[in-house]
């Protein structure tokens, strides 16, 4: 546990663009501060550091998870990195908070929650989404009963890329594929508010490198209740989530994974717009719900819990096999 007199002490495992925007949102913390940062190169750490004025800058990530001063390491590195890295800051008792996907697999974020056990240390995956505000209030209205039984949610996360099979969006050793990098969303919104399915089906279109282009899900739950999933590396979509309930349904528009704002539909009466704030990118929430958990002494998120992103990695598993 940290006392609250004091900042949470940030380091950054990777240097890339998701890390620029987590930083800066990171500034916007009054209870945080980025302390350190590490990539394999040294002058992109160094230049990475003057701009977010970081104190320490290393071209080691051992040198990183080992600095004592720090207390949480944002791990924001490839797919395929993120076991060897988690395990990395870890053992050496550094509080995690890792970019989804958190592993590849099930047998890899299995050990990633065994070591954090073993060494009683904080850890949860980075899925943002679950922090915002928009989300956290979407909830509280399905939970209200204000829309009634949900029975069907759609979701769908696509847009256009050239092909490169050396790219992480297509190099199945960097752990690419829509459906790890983009389809999570759509997969993490069913499973938020609907819960494990019953049965699923799906189809993936395939490329040359062995990855999926795009990924097409349906999931039938208990009650008869369904939802339809979509995700693509070959065309634009509208990236828009609607749930559909037995009283309404709620439309939550374009980017619907850090959006700050959502409809609310039921017949009869005048439709409500509901706006939540969103600071910053939106990371800034998940920044300050990990501050809250350090701050609480907790070992896993409240928001994002071990078992969501269990329940998560092993949707993604059966869907890859079928």
């Amino acid at each position: 546990m940290i006392s609250r007199d004091k900042k949470i002490r940030w380091g950054i495992l990777g240097c890339g663009k998701i890390a620029e925007k987590f930083a800066s949102d990171l500034a916007l913390s009054k209870n945080a501060v980025l302390l350190a940062c590490a990539s394999r190169s040294f002058e992109k750490s160094e230049r990475f550091a003057k701009k977010h004025h970081a104190s320490y800058f290393y071209a080691s990530y051992l040198e990183l998870s080992t600095c004592q001063d720090v207390d949480v390491i944002y791990i924001a590195t490839p797919n395929s990195f993120h076991l060897e890295h988690s395990l990395l800051c870890l053992k050496n008792q550094k509080a995690v908070l890792c970019e989804k996907p958190s592993a590849l697999n099930k047998v890899q974020l299995e050990e990633i929650i065994q070591v954090a056990n073993e060494n009683n240390v904080f850890l949860m995956e980075a899925m943002w989404t679950s922090c915002l505000p928009n989300i956290l209030t979407i909830q509280n209205t399905i939970k209200s009963g204000r829309i009634g039984e949900i029975i069907h949610l759609k979701a769908d996360f696509g847009f256009k890329a050239d092909y490169d099979p050396k790219s992480r969006l297509f190099d199945p050793i960097l752990g690419g594929g829509s459906l790890l990098d983009i389809g999570i969303y759509p997969l993490y919104m069913s499973l938020l508010l609907m819960g494990k399915p019953s049965k699923i089906q799906s189809s993936l279109r395939y490329t040359k490198s062995g990855v999926d282009a795009s990924c097409t899900v349906l999931l039938s739950y208990t009650n008869e209740e369904t939802a339809s999933l979509f995700s693509s590396f070959e065309t634009f979509t509208a990236i828009k989530c609607e749930i559909y309930g037995t009283k309404g349904r709620i439309i939550i528009p374009t980017n619907f994974h850090e959006q700050s704002h959502h409809k609310i539909m039921i017949e009869g009466l005048a439709d409500q717009l509901v706006e939540s704030d969103k600071i910053g990118y939106g990371y800034f929430h998940e920044i300050e719900h990990v501050n809250e958990c350090l701050y609480q002494g907790l070992k896993e998120s409240y928001l994002m819990p071990l078992k969501m992103s269990m329940d998560l990695m092993e949707l993604m598993d059966e869907i890859r096999i079928k």
